[in-house]
């Protein structure tokens, strides 16, 4: 009987250490209810709205910069002047190709003058020829000449009337030539005054000045950024979104926005456009948001982090997220024993998982210690 008894304490001993065992390595806690949100995490900058790059046309040294960063300018306005030493000296040339041409092109031109005195001495010949002509042919009707006299005298004609023609067509030639020579100077004036545009940088449109790129003495290359401008009154927030989260972004949805430059505190804005398209270079997508009130004293390029909520609840049965295992499932209590069991999820935020079925609010999940 005794040694039933002592039995009996060592299984008792052995199912307390066993109890106190299995209490130490669990910790349990039980779904709740409450309000949960799921957002998607983004960083971004900021940028002003119908941005543009100021690009360079031609190359050359930075001799002048009318504007600085931040200032506000118009449509057509210089911001920046290249060096053009070697268009003017092009300018230049073709200024004095033109003025040749002119003097090539006009009446009294001298190539004009000498061919026009080239004309009149073969219409005077042709004019002595004529009348040779007529006379001897008078001649020979009556027998006073013979017929290679007469012959002879048209031939000098016919070759009169020939030269006469061929110095005609020559002027006209010439002068043609001349006045296209003419036209074609004038253009080459045209182009080479307008490759001066190209030196000078104007703002299209109206706009702010947000940054510069390249400032007073520095060598510009053809294509180089020098300014980027954009519109002074409205600015979005410019958002990369992974490609495993831009299903869930709708236009329209809550950003809650915090600038690099004043952390800790929080700018609303709403999604305003999603790029159909994905950017190789960022593996991401881009996606547009708009503030919703003014955000004072803010600056182009400014880097921030967003997240953009995609779903909310106010009463959800939640469960920590440290709780779930993998494929959904949870540790859950059936009186002594540990089963695992799978759960329905609906939205995941980084603290808590919503339960769609699967648990109730009187179960107990457990998670080892």
């Amino acid at each position: 009987m005794k040694k039933r008894i002592l039995l009996n304490n060592l299984f008792a001993g052995l199912l307390l250490v066993a109890m106190s065992s299995c209490k130490d390595k669990y910790v349990s806690t039980s779904p709740k209810m409450g309000p949960v949100t799921e957002a998607v995490f983004a960083s971004g900058s900021i940028e002003p709205v119908d941005a543009y790059i100021l690009t360079s046309l031609s190359d050359g040294f930075i001799v002048k910069a009318y504007v600085t960063e931040n200032d506000l300018v118009h449509d057509g306005q210089v911001l920046f002047k290249l060096d053009n030493k070697q268009q003017h000296v092009q300018v230049n040339l073709a200024e004095t190709n033109l003025q040749y041409a002119k003097i090539n092109a006009a009446s009294n031109a001298p190539n004009l003058q000498q061919i026009k005195a080239q004309i009149d001495a073969a219409k005077a010949k042709l004019y002595t020829d004529s009348v040779t002509l007529g006379r001897y042919q008078h001649l020979y009707e009556t027998n006073s000449v013979s017929k290679q006299d007469y012959d002879n005298a048209r031939l000098n004609y016919q070759s009169s009337l020939s030269s006469y023609r061929a110095q005609l067509a020559s002027y006209r030639a010439a002068a043609d030539k001349a006045q296209q020579d003419y036209q074609t100077s004038q253009l080459q004036v045209q182009n080479a005054e307008a490759g001066n545009q190209y030196y000078n940088l104007t703002a299209i449109g109206s706009g702010r000045v947000y940054q510069i790129f390249k400032k007073e003495g520095e060598l510009v290359r053809k294509g180089d950024q020098v300014a980027q401008l954009g519109n002074p009154d409205s600015i979005v927030v410019k958002l990369d979104v992974d490609e495993g989260s831009i299903d869930k972004i709708k236009l329209g949805q809550q950003v809650l926005v915090e600038l690099n430059t004043q952390k800790n505190k929080t700018y609303e804005a709403r999604i305003s456009k999603i790029y159909p398209h994905f950017n190789d270079n960022t593996q991401s997508y881009k996606v547009e948001a708009k503030f919703v009130e003014d955000v004072p004293g803010i600056i182009a390029g400014t880097q921030l982090q967003a997240n953009i909520i995609t779903n909310r609840k106010d009463n959800a049965m939640l469960i920590p997220h440290s709780y779930m295992l993998k494929d959904n499932k949870v540790l859950k209590k059936n009186g002594n024993k540990v089963d695992t069991t799978g759960i329905q999820t609906g939205i995941v935020s980084d603290e808590w998982v919503e339960v769609l079925s699967g648990l109730t609010v009187n179960d107990k999940i457990v998670k080892q210690r």
